[in-house]
């Protein structure tokens, strides 16, 4: 999994017909701090995240692995919008 803050979204009206229904995330892998890394990915969002906030994705096969994307052409699957980060120092 990958700690991703939401920056914007992706509007397609041509797309391939397993797409449909997804909303389309442009999102950026943060660190622990929150801070961008510089690493961006579209992803179709299962839970319901907005702009600005953290969520983790999975990406490659893994990302077909939930029941809204099985079988679908998907590589970036945000699975769950982070709350709270506890580290311990």
């Amino acid at each position: 999994m990958k700690l991703v803050k939401v920056i914007g979204s992706v509007t397609s009206t041509i797309k391939d017909e397993t797409l449909r229904g997804f909303k389309l995330l442009m999102v950026s892998t943060v660190g622990t701090d929150g801070k961008e890394t510089g690493d961006y990915f579209v992803a179709a969002d299962t839970v319901g995240v907005g702009e600005g906030e953290l969520a983790l994705i999975v990406t490659g096969s893994t990302a077909k692995q939930t029941q809204a994307t099985k079988g679908k052409n998907i590589d970036a699957t945000i699975v769950a919008k982070v709350d709270k980060i506890n580290l311990e120092k």
